[in-house]
């Protein structure tokens, strides 16, 4: 694990308590608990802003449709056949 850096932050009143309450409900310590959600909350961001391929979008949804066509006449011949 690396280094941790101390930073110190101000919270809201509302949000302090919000974070403390979350650390007793998880019996974690505050630290973590704020670490795991700005970790959380950064990684959601950078996800948010990745492209989206929309062709490669449609060529992954054309290929389940063709998995779960096949699928589906598999199963149809296997009952058929039992």
């Amino acid at each position: 694990m690396s280094k941790a850096t101390r930073v110190t932050v101000t919270l809201d009143p509302q949000v302090a308590e919000w974070a403390k309450q979350a650390a007793d409900q998880q019996n974690r310590s505050l630290s973590s608990v704020i670490n795991a959600s700005l970790r959380t909350a950064l990684v959601h961001e950078s996800l948010a802003k990745l492209t989206v391929d929309e062709d490669a979008e449609r060529a992954a949804a054309y290929d389940d449709l063709n998995i779960t066509e096949a699928a589906e006449t598999d199963a149809r011949r296997n009952r058929g056949a039992a």
